[in-house]
Formats: structure tokens, sequence, C-alpha cells
């Protein structure tokens, strides 16, 4: 169950690196919010699409922890899996960074 908590934290650093980073290039010009529920609340206000964005996220994952040693395999197989996406997310906007650093003089 250790296992599953520190899978939480991993995901929580996750998910404001990728909530910093869409911020930026959004406040850029340099993308758009691919999630159509986010880019609602993005579209609405900036302050509201990090409000819902970690009231969201961070409801989801206190309902994982909460569950979490009455299905510790379930609860395990899915914080990994979101681990993996949102590890996917990141090296994302750091492959986007560099190519933004590389490309311009």
């Amino acid at each position: 169950m250790r296992v599953i908590v520190r899978l939480a934290y991993i995901l929580t650093i996750f998910i404001l690196i990728d909530l910093t980073a869409t911020i930026y290039w959004i406040a850029q010009g340099l993308a758009h919010e691919a999630n159509p529920l986010m880019g609602f609340f993005l579209e609405s206000s900036p302050l509201l699409f990090v409000i819902a964005k970690l009231g969201l996220s961070g409801v989801g994952i206190g309902i994982l922890c909460f569950f979490r040693k009455r299905f510790p395999v379930i609860i395990f197989k899915v914080m990994l899996g979101l681990n993996v996406i949102y590890c996917g997310v990141v090296v994302y906007h750091i492959w986007g960074l560099l190519f933004l650093l590389l490309t311009t003089n």
C-alpha cells in the first residue's frame, strides 16, 4: 500500500508539471488544450482552469487512495496506468520545450 501512496505523490507532481506547462504554452500562444472539458474551463478563465484541474485531480486521487485498502491490486494498476500516461504527457512537454529552444535563435 505504500507503493500506491508513492504513486499518488508522483502522479500529483506530474499533474502539477502538466498544469504549469499547459498554462505556459497557452499563454505564449503556442498550444491549445487537448482535453475538451479542461478547454472549456480554460476558455472561461485560467484561474478556473487551475481550480478545475487541481480539484478534479485531487478528488480522483483522493478516491483512489480511499479505496486502496479494499482493492489494492486494482488501485495499484490504475495508479500505475495514470502515472505512465502522465509521464508521457510530461515527456511531451519537455520535447516541446527542447524543440522550441533548439529551433529559435
